[in-house]
Order: structure tokens, then sequence, then C-alpha cells
């Protein structure tokens, strides 16, 4: 797992809508692909079958009403999207952009080719799993005092 590669994802997690609201995430994470610098290689990559958690467990504060609520978000795959194009990129073309954008080795990705293109007729998709360790967290303390 690379540092360019989670800090476009904690971007990416940071703006999107709150889990409770599934269809709008859904569709920001269809619509948004993960930041990255600008680029001649018109190639964007995507998160595919976003996996959250959600738990509340005591807070460390000494408080025994304060609570943490704790989001947690992974990808189940990535998706690169050749942008606007309806065949796939060039394997030479596909090598560079992972290792000059995201730092991944090509050779070392099981990389599928979908037939179906990406949202809204996108382009070419092709899809591979997140390396391990690609995961977002968020914290919120809830300091509400139960009634009893």
């Amino acid at each position: 797992m690379t540092e360019q590669l989670q800090q476009a994802y904690n971007a990416l997690m940071v703006k999107a809508p709150g889990a409770a609201f599934q269809k709008a995430r859904s569709l920001y994470l269809n619509k948004y692909p993960l930041p990255q610098p600008t680029s001649t290689i018109p190639l964007r990559l995507y998160v595919c079958d976003e996996q959250l958690e959600e738990s509340i467990q005591p807070a460390n504060d000494g408080d025994p009403n304060h609570r943490l609520a704790i989001l947690r978000s992974r990808p189940g795959q990535l998706a690169v999207v050749h942008w606007q194009q309806p065949q796939p990129a060039e394997p030479e073309q596909l090598r560079l952009y992972l290792q000059d954008t995201w730092n991944l080795n090509l050779n070392e990705l099981d990389v599928t080719a979908l037939n179906t293109p990406w949202f809204r007729e996108g382009g070419h998709q092709s899809r591979f799993a997140a390396p391990t360790g690609l995961a977002w967290q968020q914290q919120i303390l809830l300091t509400l005092k139960e009634e009893k």
C-alpha cells in the first residue's frame, strides 16, 4: 500500500456523504475518482465495493457517559477507468499510470477488464483488489447522558 494512494483515499472519504446516506455515498463514489495529480494519461482510479464497519465503544476519557462512534471504510476493489474511451488502456499506459501516479506495480496486481463501461458511460473499466491496509477511519465523541 502506498502513501500516495492512502492520502488520496483519505481526501476522497473526508468529502463523501455520511454512511447513513447509502445511495448518495454510492453515487459520490461512482462520480468522483481518487484525487490525483494532473496527468496527460486519460486514466482515473475509482473506489468499488466499499466495505463499511460501524461500531460504538467506551471513550478513554474517564467519563462513563462518553462513547466513541467509529466508522471504518475500506474499498474491496479499485477500478481503473479509461476516461471516455470504450476500449481498455494499452498495457504500457496502464503500467505507467499505476506506477507513476500510485506507486503500484502492475505485475503484482490481478487486473480484470470488464465488459460493462464505468458509471454513465464514463469509459472502459478494469478492476483489481484494493491493496491490503488501504482504509480510512473516522471517530466521533458522543457525550449524551443516558436517561434512566
